[in-house]
């Protein structure tokens, strides 16, 4: 892994994705400073306890943020440290910063490093959302429809429909559709949200596991500027 660090430098989200026969947290820990020390670049752990951060030496001793306490400078290294998805709304101000996610749960933040066109330092390639015009843009009125957070009859049919919309383009994920609305919405109001998919998914047999996967491909123009919006 330490040999890709040098590529790593030239992407500004890298995913370490958690291992499952090997140790992937150690790596993690160094990587994030090498990082920070490669780009001259203050370091800035995300962690959603101070505990999680404080137990290892070698990031007690680096700026911590938390859940609950402290913010993040714009401009520097942040590493994501074994982060939840109410950890990563720290992140939504950022637009400059570098960030380095270690992943705690398999799979988990899979669907974030894809939209984010993340380095994965394991496989030392770019993992791709591949989202189409149509897929970004349905997935964006998604999104808008939220903005009293879903709570009433009109936004679950409007979200339903696109959901069936997505279906029937093949391109309905269910981590997918939850990651891109976690970049700028809050656990509290996602929860309805997850209740309305739920209910989608009952109804047309479309399971949890995603039926689609990213690739190493360019996304199309249209989905990068919406991307590169949120």
């Amino acid at each position: 892994m330490s040999d890709r660090v040098d590529e790593a430098l030239k992407h500004r989200y890298i995913y370490l994705p958690r291992g499952t026969e090997k140790d992937t947290l150690g790596p993690g820990k160094q990587l994030g400073l090498d990082l920070a020390r490669g780009h001259g670049a203050r370091l800035t752990v995300l962690s959603a306890q101070k505990s999680g951060a404080t137990d290892h030496a070698e990031l007690a001793k680096q700026s911590i943020v938390t859940e609950r306490s402290g913010y993040i400078e714009d401009g520097g290294v942040v590493l994501a440290w074994c982060p939840r998805h109410k950890t990563m709304e720290k992140l939504h101000h950022l637009e400059k910063s570098v960030v380095v996610l270690v992943e705690w749960i398999p799979g988990e933040m899979e669907a974030w490093a894809k939209l984010n066109r993340a380095y994965n330092i394991v496989t030392g390639e770019v993992i791709d959302a591949a989202l189409s015009d149509q897929a970004a843009e349905i997935l964006e009125r998604i999104v808008q429809e939220g903005y009293k957070g879903w709570t009433d009859s009109i936004s679950e049919r409007m979200v339903s429909g696109w959901l069936n919309d997505l279906a029937a383009r093949n391109e309905y994920d269910h981590d997918l559709v939850l990651a891109y609305v976690r970049q700028t919405k809050h656990e509290s109001s996602i929860e309805r949200l997850q209740k309305i998919i739920g209910k989608f998914e009952a109804s047309s047999g479309h399971t949890h596991a995603s039926s689609r996967r990213g690739s190493c491909d360019h996304a199309s123009s249209r989905s990068q500027r919406l991307l590169a919006r949120r």
